[in-house]
C-alpha cells in the first residue's frame, strides 16, 4: 500500500520520514509524531502513488479508479468508521474543514484594502502636488496625510469590527452530518471532518467535503455550481474503479466538498477537506454572480450620480476659478480639493456600520446574517414569498389514522406505511417519522410481518413519492409505494377491497375521490399507499423504476395534520400594515393549502377569481401559461401556489423582481434553493436542509413569520439612517458647498477656502456622522417599503443644494460689504475671509443634520438619538475652537475670526434653521415624501 502521507512539495526526505514515521507506529498513534509530521511539510490524504501529480484532480481521479475496499485500506479506516481518538489526531494534522470565506478577516489583508480606495487616493495625489510645486508646502502635506491616516483607521476599524461580527454570527449556525465513529451514528460539525470518516448523505444535504461513494441507493447530486447543469447527476459505488477519462465531474463515485444532495441515500469516505478540497482550489471560478440585489443597485445608482456631478461642477469651478485668480495652478489643485469634498470619505465606513448595527440587532431577534448588504433590502421588501410548512403551519405534522379506499380504518394500510416508512430510515421525511410514531387506540405500535430490504426508491420533490421494494417469508417481492394521492393514483389500475383485489371501477374512484376532497377541505394531508407485485426484486438502473411503479393496487389513505400557529394570522396582518404582500408557495396540494390560507385571512372569496384575476393556482395551471404576459399578470394577482416545481418557485420570484418589487423568499427545503438565491432576501432557518441555509442570506434560529415582521422593521431603520446620510452629506452639505464655491469663483478674486480647509471641513463633519446608524427613526418612516430612488434623490440635490448656499452667500455679502475684504492685497484679510466662511461651513453642515433627518420639527417633535447629539455637538465645538489654535492656524492657513463675526454666526444659524424647515415643509407638501 503506497504511503499514506501526501508530499506537498519535493519528495525525498519528506519520504523518507514518512515511511519511518509509518514503520515504527500508526501515523495517529502519537500526537507528538503528528505534529512533527506537520510541521515537516507533510499532510495527510495523499492519493495513490500513480497520481503524478499533487493537484486537486489528479488526486481525486487517483482516488476513483480504486475499489471502496482499496480507498478504505489506502485512508486506514474500516467501515464502521473512525474512532473518536484517530479523528481528534488526524483534526490536529489537517486542521479544521473550512474554506477561507469561513476564516475571521484578517486585519492586515483588510489594511491593505481599505488604503487604496479612490478618496483616499485624492488626497495622497494632493498631498504630493503640495510638495512638488515650489516651495514645497510640508505642513499641507503633513495634514493631508493626517487626514489619510484617519480615514483609512476609522474605515478599517468599522469594517474589521462589521467583518469579525459577521463571522462571528454565521459561526453560530452549526451545520452536522451524520458520521459514523466505530458503528456508532453521531452528529459532528461539518468543520470537524477529517480524511476517512465515514459520512450518511440524505436527501437537502450538503457534501461536507470531496469524498467517494461506498454505498448509495439512488443517490442525485446538484452539481449546477460547478456545471451550470440544473439536471441533478447520479452517483453510485463504483466497485470495480471509476474508468471515466472524460470531465472530472462525470466521475460517478466522487461527490464534491458544496454540491448538494437532491435525492436517495449514500454512505461516503472523506477524501480532502478545507483548503485541500477541490472547491478551495477553484474557488475563484466558482464566484458565479447572483446578480445585484436591491441594495446593491442603490449604491450603484448614488455611485453614477456622484461621478456625473464631479464630471460637471469640477471643470467649471477649474475654469472659473482659474479665469477669477489668474493662476491655472493653483485653480487645479483648488478643483482637485472640490472634488473629494463632493464624496465623504467616510461613506463606506458610515455604510458598512449601519449594516452591521443592523445585523447585530437582528441577531438579537434570533435572526442571522450571512451577506451584510442584505440587511437593507428588508426594509425595500415589498413581497414575501413563504413556503406553508413550518411557516405558518406549526410543523408537527402527526398521523391522525390510516383508511381504507372508502374511509374506514384499515390496520393493513398502516402495517405497509410503516414498513416503507421504516425501511427509508433517517434518509426520510417527517411524514415517515409521524407514520413510525403512531399508536393504536390501545396506544401499542403496529406490528408488522418479517421482511427483507432488497432496494430503497427515496422521496424528491420532482416524483413527490417514495417507494421500496421488499422480500418477504415466502421469497416474493413486493414494491411498497406512498406519496401524494396525485401522484400515485395516476399509477394504480387496481384496488384492494374486502372482497380483495379487484380492478378499479368507476364507484371506487369516486369515493375515493370524495374521501380525498372532503380531508383535505378539512385541513388534512393525505397519502396514499399502493403495492405491487413483482417478479424479481432487482432493479437494473436508477431509471427502471418510473415503469415498475405503474398498474399499482390501491390500498388506502394516510391522514395527517399540521395546524396553523397561533401567531401566523397576527404576523400577516402585520406585514400588510407594514406594506409587504405574502404570497405562499409550497408543494401541497391546493385544498390543503386553501384551508390554511384562509383560516389566516390570506385570501376570502370561496370561488377565488374576479376580475382582477385568481387568487389561487396550481403549478399545472401556470405551466399551460405559455405567453410570458399571461404568466406575469398571474403572479401579479394570485396569492397561493400550490403544487408548484422547484423551478417554478424560481419564476415567480423572478417575475416579481422584474416589475420592480424587493421580494423576499422564506424556504427550509431543497425545493426552496432556486427560489432563495434568485430573491433579493432568501432567508432560512437553523434546521433547514444544507444547501438552502447555503442560498439564504438569513438564517432565523426560529421559524415563523412573527420574526420576519421584526426583521423588516429593523431593515427599515438600516435604510432610513442610510439615506439620512447620503441625502444630509453628499447631497444636501456638500453639493450645496459646491454650488457656493462656484458663486464665489465667479465673483471673489480669490478662492473663499483654502483646499486643506476644505477637506478639513469636510472631515470634520464626516466624523461627526459616524453615530447615525445609532439614530432614532421616525415611526411613519417604518409603515412602507423603502428602496433607493435614483430620481428622488436627484430632486433633493436641486432642491437642498441651493437652500444651503442662502446662508453661505450671506457670509460672502458680509465678507464683502460689512468687512471690505474685497482684493487680495491683503493676506491676512483674505485668510479672515476663508476662517468666517470655514466656521459658518462646518456649524451649519453638521447642525442640518437634525433638521433633515426627520420630516416633523426637529428638537420638538422629533429628537435624535443621544449618540447623534453628542457627535455633533463635540464636532461643533471642535470646529468652532479650531481657529483660535496656534498649531491649527499655522497649518491650515486660519486667523483669529472678528468679534463681531461671534453674533452674525449664530443669527445665520438661527436662519438656516428657519429657512431649511420652511422649505422642508415646502417639498413634502409638493412631493408628498422626504427621506
Amino acid at each position: 500500500m503506497s504511503a499514506i502521507f501526501n508530499l506537498m512539495s519535493s519528495h525525498g526526505a519528506k519520504k523518507s520520514y514518512a515511511s519511518s514515521l509509518k514503520s515504527s507506529l500508526t501515523p495517529w498513534q502519537s500526537a507528538t509524531r503528528i505534529t512533527a509530521a506537520k510541521t515537516s511539510g507533510l499532510a495527510w490524504g495523499a492519493p495513490p502513488e500513480h497520481a503524478l501529480n499533487n493537484t486537486s484532480e489528479s488526486i481525486l481521479r487517483a482516488f476513483a479508479s480504486l475499489s471502496p475496499d482499496q480507498v478504505l485500506d489506502h485512508l486506514q479506516v474500516e467501515q464502521d468508521g473512525l474512532s473518536r481518538d484517530e479523528a481528534e489526531a488526524r483534526l490536529r494534522v489537517k486542521g479544521l474543514n473550512t474554506l477561507r470565506s469561513q476564516k475571521p478577516p484578517s486585519w492586515f489583508i483588510l489594511l491593505l484594502k481599505v488604503i487604496p480606495n479612490p478618496f483616499n487616493l485624492l488626497l495622497i495625489f494632493l498631498a504630493i502636488i503640495s510638495v512638488s510645486i515650489p516651495p514645497p508646502d510640508w505642513t499641507g502635506f503633513t495634514v493631508l496625510m493626517v487626514m489619510v491616516s484617519i480615514s483609512v483607521i476609522v474605515r478599517f476599524w468599522q469594517e474589521y469590527r462589521s467583518g469579525l461580527a459577521v463571522f462571528r454570527l454565521q459561526m453560530s449556525i452549526k451545520t452536522a452530518v451524520r458520521v459514523r465513529r466505530r458503528e456508532v451514528e453521531t452528529h459532528v460539525p461539518t468543520s470537524e471532518l477529517v480524511p476517512g470518516d465515514i459520512v450518511l448523505l440524505a436527501p437537502g444535504d450538503i457534501v461536507p467535503a470531496d469524498c467517494l461513494v461506498l454505498e448509495g441507493s439512488f443517490l442525485r447530486i446538484s452539481q449546477s455550481q460547478w456545471t451550470g447543469e440544473s439536471a441533478p447527476v447520479s452517483k453510485f459505488a463504483a466497485t470495480g474503479g471509476d474508468k471515466n477519462d472524460g470531465s472530472l465531474f462525470d466521475l460517478s463515485n466522487i461527490c464534491f466538498m458544496g454540491t448538494g444532495v437532491v435525492s436517495g441515500k449514500a454512505t461516503v469516505v472523506i477524501l480532502r477537506t478545507g483548503s485541500d478540497a477541490l472547491i478551495a482550489a477553484m474557488s475563484k471560478a466558482l464566484q458565479k454572480s447572483r446578480g445585484l440585489n436591491a441594495f446593491q443597485r442603490g449604491i450603484q445608482n448614488v455611485t453614477w450620480m456622484l461621478i456625473g456631478f464631479m464630471g460637471v461642477m469640477v471643470p467649471i469651478v477649474l475654469v472659473v476659478s482659474a479665469k477669477s485668480t489668474g493662476d491655472w495652478g493653483q485653480a487645479a489643485l483648488f478643483s482637485i480639493s472640490v472634488a473629494v469634498g463632493l464624496v465623504p470619505e467616510m461613506l463606506p465606513a458610515i455604510v458598512n456600520a449601519n449594516l452591521a448595527r443592523g445585523a447585530y440587532l437582528l441577531s438579537k431577534r434570533k435572526a442571522i446574517v450571512r451577506r451584510l448588504d442584505a440587511v437593507q433590502n428588508l426594509g425595500a421588501m415589498s413581497v414575501l414569498c413563504s413556503d406553508k410548512t413550518g411557516t405558518l403551519t406549526k410543523d408537527e405534522i402527526t398521523m391522525r389514522e390510516p383508511l381504507d379506499w372508502s374511509g374506514n380504518f384499515d390496520l393493513e394500510v398502516l402495517k405497509l406505511a410503516v414498513i416503507e416508512a421504516t425501511i427509508q430510515g433517517a434518509g426520510g421525511n417527517n411524514m415517515d417519522t409521524a407514520i413510525c410514531s403512531f399508536r393504536l387506540p390501545n396506544g401499542d405500535q403496529v406490528q408488522t410481518t418479517r421482511y427483507e430490504k432488497t432496494v430503497v426508491i427515496p422521496f424528491d420533490f420532482e416524483r413527490r413519492r417514495s417507494a421500496c421494494i421488499v422480500r418477504g417469508a415466502a421469497g416474493g417481492a413486493m414494491l411498497i409505494c406512498k406519496g401524494a394521492f396525485e401522484e400515485v393514483y395516476f399509477r394504480c389500475s387496481k384496488i384492494q377491497t374486502d372482497k380483495g383485489e379487484s380492478a378499479m371501477a368507476g364507484h371506487h374512484r369516486t369515493t375515493l375521490k370524495q374521501q380525498v376532497k372532503m380531508l383535505n377541505s378539512q385541513g388534512y394531508r393525505v397519502l396514499l399507499v399502493a403495492t405491487k407485485q413483482l417478479a424479481k426484486a432487482q432493479i437494473d438502473d436508477e431509471d427502471s423504476f418510473e415503469d415498475i411503479e405503474t398498474h399499482m393496487t390501491v390500498h388506502g389513505l394516510l391522514t395527517f395534520v399540521d395546524p396553523p400557529k397561533p401567531d401566523a394570522a397576527e404576523s400577516i396582518q402585520q406585514l400588510k400594515s407594514l406594506g409587504v404582500n405574502v404570497k405562499v408557495l409550497t408543494g401541497d396540494n391546493m385544498a390543503v393549502a386553501l384551508n390554511v390560507c384562509r383560516a389566516l385571512g390570506l385570501v376570502h372569496r370561496q370561488d377565488l377569481i374576479d376580475s382582477d384575476g385568481p387568487e389561487a393556482m396550481t403549478g399545472i395551471e401556470l405551466a399551460n401559461l405559455v405567453d410570458e404576459e399571461d404568466f406575469d399578470e398571474a403572479v401579479k394577482s394570485c396569492k397561493v401556489f400550490a403544487k408548484v416545481s422547484p423551478a417554478q418557485k424560481e419564476s415567480i420570484v423572478a417575475s416579481l423582481k422584474k416589475h420592480g418589487h424587493a421580494v423576499g423568499m422564506l424556504g427550509d427545503g431543497m425545493n426552496d434553493c432556486l427560489a432563495l438565491r434568485k430573491a433579493d432576501v432568501g432567508i432560512s432557518v437553523d434546521s433547514a436542509a444544507g444547501a438552502a441555509k447555503a442560498c439564504a442570506d438569513f438564517i432565523l434560529t426560529e421559524k415563523g413569520l412573527g420574526i420576519i415582521v421584526e426583521s423588516v422593521t429593523i431593515g427599515r431603520v438600516t435604510h432610513a439612517n442610510s439615506i439620512k446620510y447620503i441625502k444630509e452629506m453628499v447631497l444636501s452639505s456638500n453639493f450645496g458647498n459646491v454650488f457656493s464655491i462656484l458663486a464665489a469663483s465667479a465673483w471673489l478674486p480669490f478662492t473663499p477656502m483654502t483646499n486643506l480647509q476644505i477637506l478639513a471641513q469636510n472631515l470634520l463633519y464626516d466624523i461627526s456622522q459616524i453615530a447615525i446608524p445609532w439614530d432614532t427613526v421616525d415611526p411613519e418612516f417604518l409603515e412602507n417599503p423603502k428602496s433607493w430612488q435614483p430620481w428622488d434623490l436627484l430632486r433633493f440635490v436641486i432642491v437642498l443644494g441651493p437652500t444651503s448656499s442662502v446662508i453661505d452667500i450671506c457670509t460672502f455679502l458680509l465678507g464683502w460689504f460689512y468687512y471690505g475684504i474685497r482684493t487680495t492685497d491683503d493676506a491676512a484679510a483674505v485668510s479672515r475671509f476663508q476662517t468666517h466662511w470655514f466656521l459658518q461651513g462646518l456649524l451649519t453642515q453638521t447642525l442640518i443634520v437634525h433638521l433633515l433627518r426627520t420630516a416633523k420639527l426637529p428638537f420638538v417633535q422629533s429628537r435624535s438619538s443621544i449618540h447623534l447629539g453628542l457627535s455633533t455637538a463635540a464636532i461643533m465645538a471642535i470646529g468652532f475652537v479650531l481657529p483660535w489654535i496656534p498649531a491649527f492656524q499655522s497649518a491650515l492657513s486660519f486667523v483669529n475670526p472678528k468679534g463681531t463675526y461671534i453674533g452674525f454666526l449664530f443669527a445665520e444659524l438661527l436662519a438656516y434653521c428657519i429657512e431649511v424647515q420652511l422649505v422642508k415643509m415646502a417639498y413634502i407638501k409638493l412631493f408628498k415624501n422626504w427621506l
